[in-house]
């Protein structure tokens, strides 16, 4: 049968592809390598895939996406991606900002701002030690006893008792006792993965990852002198199926080949960001002997290829909370290959190890007094530590607070709104990249409902005021009421959650010494906008602290300091972790955090 041949008009570029005959534009779409943002894994119901298309004799549009076009005010020739089956040729113009990128991004890295401690020590995951094999009195002929051998090497690097690798002792018997320099590589002083020939001391790199659900980031280290050599970000490739980890554990769960096909893309994720920061450096990826990995309880599954039906239902219980290192060769990651991944452990349920990093990194359990920890994003985490007790909840706040699901709304790119005030009757903004606004990211659009709350176009319950449909913010970017109502659910979800968490260890907001407000969303915010919505306990300013992307710094700290992992490693026998949702009490604490107010607080109804 003949395929349909379709003309993509991306930015300045045009793309000719083929495809088969009534696919799934969305589908031809992600076979020829342009991948879309599906919120909503391609049911048609998010409208965040809407492209024009040519006119043309093409099936009708539905009910659902004449509605959608409607909202937003576009003429005919918009369609679902989702939807629109592919009859004949046409031609689409696609934005950018719907594609899930594999440009590769530097990034600054906005560290916490009060208390940041120094390395607690520089112990990195991997060492090497050079050694002179002829200095090294093993005795005559290959066949000296592998427990000699082990004892030897130990004895002669100053360590304790070491396991060595079947690969690595076998290198070492093949050597003639008469050879010169060997360099040990060793894992936490525990293991000798690998000897090489010569002195190889100045070349051993590792990588600290922070494994996002939108983003992903990852640092190139230099292990001998624990200085950052370069860092990068880009999109995770697994938002093509679904943007959030409910979404996207439901992908896994329907067919058996998707769970590998979320795990490939993960792993192309990183893989781009190694290839594009070892090339920069001039580095080989054989220096790179290890990777410490900070990712959510999903993410970390998806990496290993672990199945995760149990964290798509009741009681969402992880196969997995620590996982023991795993060299480089099992999970892809194409790095030395007897390097090894080091996972930050989960939590439980759907705190994971991105969190456990982080509050290593903020140092809290070493806190004196009672403390907050707020990962804002899709699926919020927060913990509270009351004395030295540790309780961990999660609230599914969907993808809102990314632009997904909002009609103006999208991430934080060129051409996203990110920052919003009202002065002289108006809106002003700042751009991102200070282009045209082409859509508004999850700080403006917080932006937008607090400035619109102060200056009376929005009333606490969150309908719109002064007789308007929408609240229009520049040219066609506009608040509908519907949007409206999908933000305050995102809120409410944390509010709920803050609410819950300290009731449940018997404290009121006003008995806290500080929160840490951890995530790149979290550190993007406008902090007195927040407070105007609630979304946050009204603290005094100085006892809120932003964090910026503390899983990523945290995932630096284990790479580089053996105390940092004995603490990290503890961390699950201390935390308790709370199911918000099966609380009887739920219901109606989420409808009270409905309201835009700081009131919420207070113990006022709004």
């Amino acid at each position: 049968m003949a395929g349909v041949e379709i003309r993509v008009r991306v930015g300045q570029r045009t793309i000719c592809l083929r495809s088969r005959r009534r696919q799934l534009l969305s589908r031809a779409l992600l076979e020829a390598g342009l991948p879309l943002r599906l919120y909503c894994q391609g049911r048609g119901v998010c409208g965040q895939c809407l492209v024009r298309v040519s006119p043309g004799l093409e099936p009708e549009e539905s009910p659902t996406e004449r509605k959608l076009r409607l909202e937003r005010k576009l003429p005919a020739g918009y369609r679902l991606a989702c939807q629109f089956r592919l009859t004949r040729p046409v031609e689409v113009w696609l934005p950018e900002n719907l594609l899930v990128s594999e440009k590769i991004k530097p990034f600054s890295r906005p560290g916490l701002k009060e208390g940041q401690k120094a390395l607690p020590d520089f112990n990195p995951l991997i060492k090497k030690y050079r050694f002179n094999l002829r200095e090294l009195k093993t005795g005559p002929g290959p066949g000296l006893a592998a427990h000699k051998i082990k004892e030897k090497i130990s004895a002669h690097l100053g360590l304790k008792q070491l396991d060595i690798t079947p690969a690595a002792l076998n290198k070492l018997l093949e050597l003639r006792p008469g050879s010169g320099l060997l360099t040990a590589v060793v894992y936490d002083e525990k293991s000798v993965l690998d000897l090489e020939p010569g002195d190889t001391l100045s070349r051993i790199f590792g990588l600290a990852i922070d494994l996002g659900t939108t983003t992903i980031s990852v640092e190139l280290l230099d292990l001998v002198s624990s200085q950052v050599v370069d860092s990068a970000a880009a999109d995770n490739l697994q938002g093509a199926f679904g943007a959030d980890l409910i979404t996207r554990t439901g992908f896994a769960i329907a067919k058996p080949d998707n769970l590998q096909k979320l795990r490939q893309s993960g792993l192309s994720s990183v893989e781009n960001l190694v290839a594009a920061l070892s090339q920069k450096a001039g580095i080989k990826r054989n220096w790179i002997y290890a990777a410490s990995l900070a990712g959510n309880t999903v993410m970390n599954h998806l990496f290993l290829g672990l199945p995760v039906e149990s964290l798509g239902r009741a009681p969402f219980q992880p196969v997995f909370i620590f996982h023991p290192p795993v060299t480089a060769a099992e999970t892809g990651l194409r790095i030395n290959p007897r390097g090894l991944v080091y996972l930050s452990p989960n939590l439980g349920s759907f705190v994971g190890g991105d969190i456990a990093a982080g509050l290593v990194y903020t140092g809290l359990m070493g806190r004196p007094g009672n403390w907050l920890y707020v990962d804002l994003g899709t699926n919020g985490e927060i913990v509270l530590k009351k004395g030295k007790k540790l309780l961990a909840a999660s609230t599914a706040a969907g993808p809102a607070f990314e632009g997904g699901g909002i009609s103006c709304g999208q991430r934080a790119v060129d051409g996203a709104i990110e920052e919003v005030k009202w002065r002289e009757d108006r809106f002003v903004f700042r751009v991102i990249g200070g282009s045209e606004p082409t859509g508004l990211c999850g700080s403006a659009l917080l932006g937008v409902l607090a400035e619109s709350l102060k200056s009376g176009l929005l009333a606490e319950s969150g309908r719109i005021l002064k007789g308007r449909a929408e609240i229009p913010v520049s040219g066609r970017l506009a608040l509908t009421q519907l949007d409206i109502r999908k933000l305050q659910l995102a809120i409410a979800a944390i509010k709920s959650g803050l609410r819950l968490i300290l009731k449940t260890g018997g404290l009121d907001w006003t008995e806290l010494d500080g929160l840490f407000l951890a995530g790149v969303f979290g550190n993007s915010v406008d902090l007195a906008q927040c407070l105007t919505l609630g979304l946050l306990p009204p603290l005094p300013r100085r006892q809120i602290f932003f964090a910026g992307n503390a899983s990523l710094a945290g995932a630096r700290l284990l790479l580089l300091s053996r105390q940092a992992r004995l603490q990290v490693e503890r961390l699950p026998s201390r935390v308790e972790h709370l199911s918000l949702a099966g609380r009887r009490d739920f219901q109606s604490e989420f409808l009270k955090a409905l309201a835009l107010s700081r009131r919420y607080w207070r113990g006022t109804d709004a």
